[in-house]
């Protein structure tokens, strides 16, 4: 998969912060998620490049705080990022679990009229969002499958 980089809702004027680390094959993102002044994500994302329709869904091991996270997915095209994605939501313990999602369990979020084929991914990222929140999580092995 492509590089991976963090951001957060101050693009937009939030309050959220958020910290990714990469520790050999471990990337650990710690901050907070801050409703505040119209906040309320984190994210760590890359743009994948996929050239068929063929991949099913993502694979990923995970830990952190007992919390509920997302992935998202925005598609090319899309004409308002970031309030138009696919999201599915997933929960870690403080035990390493192994995920695997596919895309047909991603429910349309926003203004999004296209339709979620793998080729038209512009974004791939795990979030914290929607509330405010910690943000303590762990993942290593990410695999598009």
């Amino acid at each position: 998969m492509n590089e991976w980089y963090a951001y957060t809702d101050n693009v937009m004027g939030g309050k959220s912060e958020l910290v990714a680390q990469q520790n050999q094959d471990v990337i650990k993102l710690s901050g907070a998620v801050s409703t505040k002044n119209n906040g309320g994500f984190v994210r760590l994302a890359t743009n994948p490049n996929i050239a068929s329709n063929d991949i099913r869904g993502i694979r990923f091991l995970a830990k952190g705080n007992n919390e509920v996270y997302d992935l998202h997915v925005s598609l090319k095209g899309m004409k308002m990022p970031p309030w138009s994605f696919f999201s599915k939501k997933f929960s870690v313990s403080d035990e390493w679990s192994e995920y695997q999602i596919e895309f047909t369990e991603f429910e349309k979020y926003g203004y999004s009229a296209r339709s979620f084929n793998p080729k038209n991914i512009r974004e791939l990222s795990f979030a914290g969002y929607g509330r405010d929140f910690t943000v303590d999580l762990e993942l290593k092995d990410i695999e598009l499958y």
